[in-house]
């Protein structure tokens, strides 16, 4: 499991996920839309970041909209003086069959005239959309559309995730009896249940597993350990990659414009 891995996993013994794989790497390249449908909790913004992360400009960002409220110029996003941040990023649009009619004219209006400036579309459906929607998606010919099938359908998919839950909360020396005491004594009625709220309900359901046994046994959890130093060094590295790109995209655009080296800083 590769370090991306650890932070946007996709993992199941299915063959809808081996089928997702195979469908992340093969749109992961391209810059049309994507549709994603499937209901809450089955994994479509897990499957947005990976189709990002796998395709993506390195710097270039996912944002998260919601569909009933979404504004065309939300598109956009804030940083009009570096719009290639934008122009290589991601936007998934959620619950997208509740875009409103009026967003979705201005959308098609966009596609049309400012295609060179929009990011990567991927949009997820809880539900069918209506033909409006439907139509919009057909003209922006998408890269490809995938259907993710709920939790209960695909049993086998349980075990994997919830040992890659244990295996993401436990320090590495409570790992094997974390997931011993798990498969033991929880896994076979997990099997079994409704969980509708998919995969997100499952991942807490772990978690909250982990959480007790520790409580029992006095162990610690990774979380526990590393929150306030991991997000913390995280935030600084992607603030700092953010600044030298930035400061690239800056040399650049003054090199285009004409100015030499040096010119530029002369003149400040």
């Amino acid at each position: 499991m590769s370090t991306s891995d650890r932070f946007d996993p996709i993992v199941g013994n299915s063959s809808l996920i081996q089928g997702l794989w195979s469908f992340v790497l093969e749109v992961s390249d391209s810059r049309l839309p994507v549709v994603l449908h499937g209901e809450d909790g089955v994994g479509k913004k897990l499957a947005a970041r990976k189709i990002h992360a796998t395709g993506g400009i390195a710097g270039s960002r996912i944002r998260f909209l919601d569909g009933a409220s979404l504004k065309a110029d939300q598109l956009f996003g804030d940083d009009e003086a570096h719009s290639i941040l934008n122009r290589s990023g991601t936007v998934y649009i959620g619950e997208a069959e509740k875009i409103p009619a009026s967003v979705v004219m201005e959308m098609l209006k966009l596609h049309d005239e400012e295609a060179h400036r929009l990011p990567r579309l991927i949009f997820g459906f809880r539900n069918e959309p209506e033909n409006p929607i439907m139509k919009m998606i057909e003209l922006m010919k998408p890269a490809g559309e995938f259907h993710l099938s709920p939790l209960s359908d695909r049993p086998e998919d349980i075990s994997p995730i919830a040992r890659f839950q244990i295996w993401s909360q436990c320090l590495k020396e409570d790992f094997q009896k974390r997931w011993a005491d798990f498969e033991t004594y929880v896994l076979p009625e997990f099997l079994t249940r409704d969980w509708s709220g998919n995969v997100e309900e499952l991942l807490e359901a772990v978690k909250e597993f982990c959480q007790v046994s520790a409580e029992e046994d006095g162990s610690r959890l990774v979380g526990e350990i590393n929150r306030s130093v991991s997000s913390h060094w995280l935030k600084e590295q992607f603030e700092r990659m953010h600044e030298k790109l930035l400061d690239r995209w800056n040399h650049e655009d003054s090199m285009s414009a004409g100015d030499l080296p040096g010119e530029t800083w002369r003149a400040r």
